[in-house]
């Protein structure tokens, strides 16, 4: 985990931030230094095989129940009061993990909903990712997209990005396991069972090649009886990172405070 603090007196929450599919601790490094300058103890996990974690052998060995266990663990290390701040993929990870933990607050952002809530729904996501984007396969892990346009144009919104982060992200994007893939987009979480209170960020997820004929991230707000709900606008997949993230930080720290 990379961790940031200052000297001072510690705020009583303490902020543990989980990253997306073929991310690292680094997609939080703005969000680190702002929560940090700003007196609280600020936690940045990397999941097994990913980044400054030790590299895994076998992805097929790696799934939802492995990547529980690395959140768990470091739950454990931080101690209590801790806000769960997820993305993308490990949005669905943070309400699984919220199942069975007693949390201060969770923050989602840019995650859909679980399965079975599409199917009630009667949703259907179709892939629309541009030739290039689709990120390659072999049979075991997602490789990450080695082309920097189209980093550019899959994880950020037009002109809204430095080209030296794309550079950044483009060095730093890793593999993903196909397994934990699989199985996240099977998973099953309750929403009765999560007593913690959620802020959930939605944004254009036509953004990131996804068809849908309505804003999934509304729908996992409202299902899962979000205390509140934002659009994420503008801004692209990897919002931390572009030219406007403090804005979204500075959303973050309002939603905390109050949680």
């Amino acid at each position: 985990m990379e961790h940031f603090y200052d000297d001072e007196t510690h705020k009583d929450v303490q902020l543990l931030f989980v990253h997306s599919s073929g991310h690292g601790s680094w997609m939080w490094k703005n969000f680190l230094f702002y929560f940090g300058q700003r007196h609280y103890d600020s936690w940045a996990l990397n999941l097994r095989g990913h980044h400054l974690s030790d590299p895994v052998n076998d992805w097929a060995e790696v799934g939802v129940k492995e990547y529980l266990e690395d959140i768990d663990h470091a739950v454990k290390k931080i101690g209590n009061n801790i806000v769960l701040i997820g993305h993308s993929m490990s949005g669905l990870l943070i309400l699984k993990y919220a199942e069975f933990k007693t949390l201060k607050g969770l923050i989602v952002s840019q995650s859909g909903p679980p399965k079975s809530i599409l199917q009630k729904r009667g949703i259907e996501i179709k892939r629309v990712m541009p030739k290039g984007g689709q990120r390659l396969l072999t049979d075991k892990a997602i490789l990450p997209i080695k082309d920097k346009d189209m980093v550019k144009a899959v994880l950020f919104d037009k002109g809204n990005v430095d080209e030296e982060v794309v550079t950044f992200v483009l060095e730093n994007l890793g593999e993903e396991s196909m397994r934990a893939g699989t199985e996240i987009m099977q998973m099953e979480v309750d929403p009765t069972s999560i007593s913690a209170p959620i802020y959930v960020l939605g944004f254009d997820s036509s953004k990131i090649g996804m068809q849908v004929p309505i804003d999934v991230n509304k729908v996992l707000a409202e299902e899962f009886k979000a205390r509140d709900y934002k659009v994420i606008e503008p801004g692209g997949h990897d919002y931390m990172l572009e030219k406007n993230w403090q804005d979204f930080a500075h959303q973050f720290e309002i939603w905390i405070a109050s949680a």
